[in-house]
């Protein structure tokens, strides 16, 4: 509502809609509190019981945040074709082939 869009319950021909906000923790409370807070809020829900039929809990960010931890470690995976255009544009500007893990 803030972007001045609505819905999509009440304008389900808009489109797509977003709305970011910031905000300054420090103009709310001490920082390291909240992100302390924070913390404790976030590892309750990891410890959680799921509902049934699901493995876990998730809150926005956790899937995203394990996935970078995961590339970080074991690489980006590549689509097999991918790496055969790498392989191609190296051997054509006679550069060193990528390395695939």
């Amino acid at each position: 509502m803030l972007s001045g869009a609505l819905p999509s319950m009440v304008d389900s021909d808009g489109g797509s809609k977003h709305s970011f906000t910031a905000f300054n923790i420090a103009a709310f409370t001490d920082v390291d509190e909240f992100k302390e807070k924070m913390d404790r809020m976030l590892r309750l829900l990891k410890e959680t019981p799921p509902a049934p039929g699901h493995d876990r809990v998730l809150y926005p960010g956790l899937s995203e945040y394990e996935e970078m931890q995961d590339r970080r470690e074991n690489g980006i995976p590549l689509h097999k074709e991918v790496i055969e255009w790498f392989d191609d544009i190296c051997g054509e500007l006679s550069i060193p082939r990528l390395r695939v893990m």
